[in-house]
């Protein structure tokens, strides 16, 4: 499968830009069970503005911060965003532990877990779905890095890893072992809609509902 290096390592396979590639084997998700359905008998996915995350009032799952860099530089703080719309899918890598799980479900009003099979073939569909229903929007998939606050040198921060700060979060959200999908608006032209739907169509052959995880 041929890859496209850019500038920042990234690497572009399919249409899709990955931090990391190949993609984890598996991804889990907790959820209201209704929406768990919805993605499985019809592939929907809402992605949120980034600025929803933002203004979350629940601390374990609201980031104020979310979307944008911080760095210090020989001791000052510096910040670097984004002027497109973004936004973000949330999903765990499957060795987070149950009882974060549990915790996050607690927190976010959700009872049950959903299990991607194969991220890759997700990503996939998504990706084949925006020419057709969204164009304009970039996709980008990786591994959130909890990496806030730390002290860079100038090289990396006039570099353009700035472009993805959707992939930084605090120290303090670790625990959650959080993977992302983001969807960039290149067009300029704003949606007036804090969320993004994807329709997929059946995705029964790559996801299925899970009971949460028992203390």
């Amino acid at each position: 499968m041929e890859h496209t290096v850019t500038q920042t390592g990234t690497l572009i396979v399919t249409g899709i830009e990955y931090n990391e590639y190949p993609p984890p084997q598996e991804l889990v998700k907790v959820m209201e069970r209704k929406w768990a359905e919805a993605m499985v008998s019809d592939g929907l996915i809402r992605l949120r503005k980034i600025e929803y995350y933002r203004q979350w009032e629940n601390e374990l799952l609201g980031d104020p911060n979310d979307g944008e860099g911080l760095y210090h530089l020989h001791r000052h703080p510096m910040q670097a965003g984004s002027t497109n719309d973004v936004y973000a899918w949330c999903l765990s890598l499957p060795v987070i532990q149950p009882n974060r799980l549990l915790l996050l479900a607690q927190h976010g009003g959700y009872d049950c877990m959903l299990v991607i099979h194969s991220p890759e073939k997700l990503f996939s569909k998504m990706a084949s779905f925006l020419p057709r229903q969204k164009k304009g929007y970039a996709l980008h998939c990786g591994l959130v890095n909890y990496n806030r606050g730390e002290e860079v040198d100038k090289k990396t921060l006039t570099s353009l890893e700035f472009h993805h700060n959707i992939f930084q979060k605090s120290a303090r959200f670790k625990a959650d072992r959080e993977y992302r999908v983001s969807l960039t608006n290149i067009t300029f032209a704003r949606l007036p809609e804090d969320y993004f739907d994807l329709l997929l169509g059946n995705c029964r052959d790559i996801l299925s509902i899970e009971d949460l995880p028992r203390n």
